[in-house]
This record gives C-alpha cells, structure tokens and sequence, in this order.
C-alpha cells in the first residue's frame, strides 16, 4: 500500500526553497575587499580614522587574538591611533633615549606603566570593548588611541583618509567610523553598505583640538628631559 503522495506544487515549493537557500549560503560565502574613504565635511582626508565593519551572524571575536605593539619613538606613540579586536594583548616598548611613564585612566581599560626604557616586563590585555586614551605623564604632548572592537572587521585609514578591510562578506553590513575629532559628542558615525558594494565615502563632522600652546622651558617635562639625558 502506498503512502500520501504531496501535491506536485509541493515539491516545486522545496526545490525552489533549497535553491534559494542555497544561493544564500553561496553569496554570503563569496567575500571581498572593502574600501572606506573617511573626511572631513569639505572633503580634506582624516587619518586615524578607525573604521569597523558589522553584519548578521558573524562569527564571535576570537579568545586570543594576535598581539599588537604600540612604540613610542622620536617622543610620540606610534601608531597615533591603534585598532585592535577584544582580548587583544598590546606590547608598549620605549624606543627613546628618554624614559616614558605610559598609563590610561579610560574606562575600558585602566593601567600604569612606570618610567622605562626599552620593553615594559608584560603586555597589556584589552579584554573590554571601547576607546582608550594613552599618555605619558611626564611628556604631555604624548597622546594616543588603542580602539579595541567585537566587530569582525576593523581597520585604520591612512594619511590620504583610506582603510582597505580584506575578505568581507557579501552580505548587508553596518560602517561604524570612530575618530578622536568626532563633534557633538558621538561615539562614531555609523552608516549602512549594501551587499552588492565595496567601497564607501564617509564625511564626519569634528571639531579639532585647538593648538597647543608654546613650551615652557620650566615645566615638568623640560626639567625631566634634561635630568634624563
């Protein structure tokens, strides 16, 4: 005795549900290079613009991503501005003559590296996403920025205002843009890619630091500079 046939529309219904399921899963497989051109409301390019790349169903943040370095080299941190995933571990080596007292009092994280030369005795671990401010409390003018991110893409732009993100899927995805010019008190500049393109002009209102003023022979920083040498 013979089962219940399915009407014959049925199976047309499933092949055409698999089809199309399988085309999804073949287009989000398919990934490429995405291009983010941050500015300025007039056009002039932003560097140290991080730039973070968001879609549905990506996978988590790895646990114990590959170590990053921040130097500090001609009295400056380099890079100006560091994007790193979640539980990154940061290496904070003094390449200077001078000694360094690296330290942040941000939020997402919280440390103090006293005056050294060379390579501090650990690395710090970021393990909470968020922008962290760095200094040196004996060189003022020494700022710097570690972004630390749960987005699955995250890039810097260079000086001509540009980050190149490598193998992005095909899919709908959400730009954050996070600079440390950003007005009226945003957290980033967010806007929405289409799965069909691959690159992307975002223009950010800022509000630039004013000048710093001149340096006074007496402060801190010029006695240490001199005891130092």
């Amino acid at each position: 005795m013979s089962g219940i046939q399915p009407p014959p529309h049925w199976k047309r219904w499933t092949s055409t549900f698999v089809l199309l399921t399988l085309l999804a899963f073949a287009q989000a497989a398919i990934a490429d290079d995405v291009r983010i051109r941050v500015t300025d409301p007039q056009g002039r390019p932003l560097a140290n613009a991080a730039v973070m790349l968001r879609w549905q169903n990506a996978p988590p943040p790895e646990s114990d991503p590959p170590p990053a370095v921040m130097s500090q080299r001609d009295m400056a941190f380099v890079p100006h501005t560091l994007a790193i995933p979640v539980h990154t571990s940061v290496t904070f080596p003094n390449f200077d003559p001078t000694r360094h007292h690296v330290y942040s009092f941000s939020e997402a994280k919280t440390f103090d590296i006293k005056l050294y030369v060379g390579f501090p005795q650990r690395p710090e671990r970021f393990d909470k996403a968020g922008v962290v401010a760095i200094g040196c409390n004996i060189h003022d003018d020494m700022r710097a920025f570690i972004v630390v991110s749960d987005a699955p893409r995250i890039a810097v732009t260079d000086k001509s205002g540009h980050a190149l993100i490598k193998d992005v899927p095909a899919v709908p995805r959400k730009v954050e843009v996070w600079h440390e010019w950003l007005s009226h008190g945003e957290n980033a500049a967010i806007r929405r890619l289409a799965a069909d393109i691959h690159s992307m002009h975002v223009p950010i209102d800022i509000a630039p630091p004013p000048a710093p003023p001149p340096r006074d022979e007496n402060s801190l920083q010029q006695r240490f500079d001199r005891i130092a040498q």
